[in-house]
């Protein structure tokens, strides 16, 4: 530019102030700029190498070259002066820069596109506007300012590339950066900013004006329109541009531009804030910048800037709003902004303190330096403890190892292996340990998981076993049986053979059994057909039923009688059925009833029919042609089926009294009567009067039967049965209301839910009394009915000896032969050996019986204050050992262990002597610490260990062990016993209450199920099945190995007090006040 050019410019810059200042006096505020038209002097100089777009004439082109420079024309107010002809289709210019387009405006300057086509780039040209050209101070400052950021090199802050003047206009030329503002960017989001995004742009940012900082320059209009987003493409696998972030999926650099270069205080020299002017934006402008405290403003004011940037970006909105600027600059000083959680609650609490204490009211509360802010950004991207929110040591710690963890789990490598390398061979050793502990834990755990599993095995083949007595005792053999398969499949699982309880159980539902439970309720009468095929029963209610025996079904039933059937006959092979019963409330009647094959059973028609009024009983001759009747006036009538009409009556009265029982000989030749007298007569088959050879005069006699030798059989009211000419034995059980005989086995009823069949007392399970019996033609099943209605049958050659008990004196000690079979039972009045011999007699009070090895039986007795141990075999005893208690002390209890090799002997002063039979010496003395007697003793069966009840408990006592024992609780009714192995004693309370406890005191297991007051205990050889007896009578067993029961089987009607094993385990006796039982599991 020459100096011609410079004249023109400085004139017409003359008129346009002069233009400026008439429209600022004549109140027009918009005359900021002028539409003015200039060209250059020597245009020929621009170079033409690369074509350049001329600004649009028919645009406004505001900021333009021409509205700075007024036309001379110009006569105030706003003028629209057009660019005169000449210079249409000629390029702006400032200098060699050709002007494109407006970039943007600010309070002091105007940015413009423009091209340097000496360099062949496109830059940004920034101007003063209008009213700054004659502000000296503010063109020297600009110059100072713009030297000063020409030193930027940050990848975030605009490089200045020139700063000029022509004439009085002065420019800067910075690198053209195109893209969005922040502002803008802001303004098209939809959602919330991602919050990690917010605060990596401002961190770098803020990396920005620290290094603007670092060379003494300050912004002071840190704001979002100030901030240009630079986007960049990045492919796939390249890496991120120097200073880019990434905003929602794009990349951008963040450029701070207008770096207040009018604005900001100079190095050096005067500035405008002396004059306590305020510059900035008033919702960015800390509150020192607010209030124009010159000394108060530093690098905090850029901080504060960039706080509510940061502010804005997470909550949405900036902290401080109001109706004027006035209103902002008062807010930002009193410095009370709502926390930004309260617009995004999401905002994590790091993020939140940052972001206040970086818009802290006082410069010493907020970062230092832009820098520190930055860190502390970075800190909270990194989930570091941030300055603005510190953390105690325990949350840097955490905070610490998750960021960390690869360096955490590195280090813990490296000590591991580093232990590993300084040990060497005694690490190995230690391995060889781990690895021994370590299979050792695992095959515990192993172990542990197969003994569950044995566990739930176990108690499924108990739940089987349990399942398999109902269903026998129901009468289901066929569910029993399957149940018991089951069991054994179970057993086969848990590689171990049946036990005792199954192996029982499996011979009783093999045996056969009949179980019928009847629709009419109590069974007052029953028949059984010649062939055995079916069953007749006659009911309390008058009902009559006929059932098939093969498999329990009712072929045919009717109402018979008006009440009570009280006898009930088969006739004619079966096709005739003869009852007794009520035919009113007075007397009885006679009727008989046709039976088809198929068991259907109807009333007798026309000549058959017999009826006779007044019986009160009957009986079926053995060929069942004819049925013999006995009425209350003492009448005897014989009538044939086959006339029913011929009746043979015997002339006036066979009896004095009322008929009460009618007996025919089984071969049908002799007919005995019976009255309330005793047995009075004995007639023919035709009725014909015989002396009776042996009268019985008895007044109780309720039934009568007759046996295979023609001797009568008598039952009685006191509950006795005898046979006429033996001696009759002492009180019974109750009225016997019915006898059956076949053969040598004579039948009858016993106590409710008993019945007796021979010497044997068999309970039957039924709730009431049996109140009817017959045996089959075979005489091998004897059939009966109950008061409650049930119908079963017995196997006469195996019940009585499996299913029943038999009068003994009262039991002491059992012990049974190894093999089983055998067995001796030591009573109150002799020793008796079962199977082999006859009693054996032996001095004295025997308390105790053991069977040795040997196979003879070894007994303790007591003589006065001796204890006598002898062994004998066949009829014949031989003294083996005498003792006496020390202190000549009287003995009352003994135990002798399994072996015969140890005798425990308690006396009446509270000791108990351990004495060794085989060196006939005394092993040691215990004080049970009681003066009473010692009234119970058990010794394990290794002699180790000896127990005895005292008042404070059961005490057991280790041999060899002085002073050493154990008390476990139990109430003085208590009865207790070792387990197998010696280790273990079970103890059961009054209350009926199993437990099993360690030696040493500790409980082990408490059993469930059946209670009741337990008189003894027994144990199987195998240790698996526990046996307890009641003083019901009742015997249960449990499995020791769940703790559950198993069954419950009533075999006696006294308290059961002795319980043994054979050592194989398949056979057992039980025995109590009067009664044995044999338990017999062997085929």
């Amino acid at each position: 530019m020459d100096s011609s050019d410079s004249l023109k410019i400085d004139e017409n810059l003359a008129r346009f102030l002069a233009a400026y200042d008439q429209g600022l006096e004549g109140g027009d505020t918009d005359a900021l700029t002028v539409n003015v038209p200039f060209q250059p002097a020597n245009s020929s100089s621009v170079t033409t190498e690369r074509p350049v777009t001329p600004m649009r004439p028919d645009a406004p082109n505001e900021g333009s070259l021409g509205e700075l420079l007024p036309d001379p024309g110009y006569r105030g107010g706003r003028s629209s002066l057009t660019p005169p002809p000449s210079l249409a289709g000629n390029p702006h210019r400032i200098g060699r820069f050709e002007l494109r387009r407006q970039l943007g405006k600010g309070g002091c300057g105007i940015v413009f596109l423009a091209y340097d086509p000496k360099l062949r780039r496109e830059i940004a040209l920034k101007i003063p506007r209008p009213e700054m050209l004659l502000n000296l101070d503010a063109k020297r400052r600009l110059k100072l300012e713009a030297l000063a950021a020409s030193e930027f090199d940050h990848p975030n802050l605009v490089p200045v590339y020139e700063w000029g003047e022509i004439g009085p206009l002065c420019f800067i030329a910075t690198a053209f950066c195109p893209g969005l503002t922040l502002a803008e960017w802001i303004d098209r989001q939809a959602f919330p900013v991602p919050l990690r995004q917010a605060a990596r742009l401002v961190a770098t940012v803020a990396d920005a004006v620290q290094h603007a900082h670092d060379r003494g320059v300050l912004h002071r209009d840190l704001k979002p329109n100030n901030v240009i987003l630079q986007e960049v493409k990045v492919e796939e696998n390249d890496e991120a541009p120097a200073g880019g972030v990434q905003m929602r999926g794009e990349y951008f650099i963040p450029r701070v531009v207008d770096f207040g270069l009018a604005k900001l205080a100079e190095r050096g020299g005067p500035s405008e804030t002396a004059t306590r002017q305020i510059l900035g934006t008033p919702k960015y402008m800390a509150p020192e910048q607010a209030q124009a405290r010159r000394e108060d403003i530093g690098p905090p004011a850029d901080v504060y800037a960039l706080g509510v940037v940061l502010y804005e970006l997470v909550a949405g909105r900036a902290p401080y709003d109001g109706a004027s600027d006035v209103e902002v600059l008062r807010q930002s000083v009193e410095g009370k902004a709502a926390p930004p959680r309260h617009f995004r609650p999401d905002l994590p609490r790091d993020l939140e303190a940052i972001c206040l204490k970086a818009m802290a009211r006082t410069t010493t509360e907020r970062y230092r330096t832009a820098i520190d802010f930055a860190d502390d950004l970075r800190r909270f991207l990194d989930g570091r403890p941030t300055i603005a929110r510190p953390l105690a040591w325990s949350g840097r710690a955490i905070r610490w190892l998750r960021r960390n963890d690869q360096i955490v789990a590195i280090a813990v490598l490296a000590v591991v292996a580093l232990f590993v390398t300084l040990l060497g061979t005694w690490n190995s050793w230690q391995n060889r340990n781990l690895r021994s502990t370590h299979n050792k834990e695992l095959n515990d755990v192993l172990s542990s998981q197969a003994e569950r599993n044995r566990f739930d095995q176990q108690r499924e083949y108990t739940r089987h076993v349990r399942d398999a007595f109902y269903a026998w005792r129901g009468g289901s053999p066929g569910v029993a049986t399957d149940s018991l398969d089951s069991a054994r499949r179970a057993a086969s699982a848990l590689v171990e053979s049946t036990d005792f309880p199954l192996d029982y159980l499996a011979r009783l539902v093999k045996a056969e059994r009949l179980h019928i439970e009847c629709p009419a309720g109590a069974v007052t009468a029953l028949a059984v057909t010649p062939d055995g095929t079916r069953l007749a029963t006659g009911h309390a209610d008058g009902t009559l039923t006929v059932w098939d025996r093969a498999t329990g079904n009712q072929l045919g039933t009717l109402k018979a009688h008006a009440g009570a059937v009280t006898h009930v006959a088969f006739g004619l092979d079966g096709t005739v059925i003869v009852t007794v019963g009520r035919f009113d409330d007075s007397s009885s009647n006679l009727t008989t009833w046709s039976v088809t094959r198929a068991g259907i059973v109807a009333p007798e028609s026309g000549s058959r029919r017999v009826a006779i009024a007044d019986v009160t009983c009957c009986v079926v001759a053995p060929d069942g042609k004819a049925v013999f009747v006995g009425g209350p006036s003492g009448s005897l009538v014989k009538v044939q089926f086959a006339n029913p009409q011929a009746r043979l009556v015997v002339p006036g009265r066979v009896s004095g009294a009322a008929i009460v029982a009618v007996s025919i000989t089984p071969d049908g030749a002799k007919v005995l009567v019976a009255d309330s007298s005793g047995i009075t007569c004995r007639r023919t088959a035709d009725l014909e009067q015989e002396s009776l050879p042996a009268p019985v005069s008895r007044a109780d006699v309720t039934a009568v039967a007759t046996n295979a030798s023609g001797a009568p059989v008598i039952g009685t009211e006191g509950g006795t049965v005898f046979v006429a000419g033996t001696a009759p034995p002492g009180a019974g059980s109750g009225r016997i209301s019915w006898v059956a005989v076949s053969g040598t086995n004579i039948a009858a009823n016993g106590k409710p839910g008993r019945v007796r069949i021979g010497d044997a007392d068999l309970a039957t399970g039924d709730t009431g009394a049996v109140l009817a019996g017959a045996f089959s033609h075979d005489g091998k099943t004897l059939f009966t009915g109950s008061e409650d209605g049930t119908v079963r049958s017995w196997d006469v050659g195996r019940d009585p000896h499996e299913r029943a008990a038999w009068s003994e004196g009262r039991v002491v000690s059992i012990t049974v032969s190894s093999a089983g079979g055998e067995f001796v039972v030591a009573t109150d009045r002799a020793v008796h050996r079962h199977g082999t011999g006859p009693r054996v007699k032996i001095a004295g009070t025997v308390r105790a019986v053991q069977t040795l090895s040997t196979g003879a039986t070894r007994a303790v007795a007591f003589e006065g204050k001796s204890v006598v141990v002898s062994d004998f075999a066949a009829s014949t005893s031989r003294e083996q050992f005498r003792a006496t208690v020390p202190g000549r002390r009287a003995p009352t209890a003994v135990a002798l262990t399994p072996d015969g090799a140890r005798l425990a002997i308690g006396d009446d002063s509270g000791h108990v002597t351990v004495w060794s039979v085989t060196d006939r010496a005394v092993i040691e003395t215990i004080d049970t610490g009681s003066r009473h007697a010692v009234r119970d003793l058990v010794a394990s069966d290794d002699g180790r260990f000896v127990a005895t009840r005292t008042p404070v408990g059961v005490c057991a006592w280790a041999l060899g062990t002085p002073g050493q024992f154990t008390t476990i609780y139990a109430d003085e009714r208590s009865v207790f016993h070792f387990l197998p192995g010696g280790d273990r004693i079970v103890t059961a309370g009054r209350d009926g209450g199993l437990i099993v406890w360690s030696v040493s005191g500790r409980e082990e297991m408490r059993l469930l199920g059946h209670v009741g007051r337990v008189t003894g205990l027994g144990v199987s050889p195998d240790g698996r099945t526990l046996v307890s007896g009641y003083a019901t009578g009742e015997v249960a067993f449990w499995d020791l190995k769940t703790g559950q029961d198993l069954f419950v089987i009533r075999r006696h009607s006294t308290p059961v007090t002795a319980i043994e094993f054979s050592a194989d385990g398949k056979f057992m006796v039980t025995g109590g006040d009067g009664q044995i039982a044999v338990w017999d599991t062997r085929d």
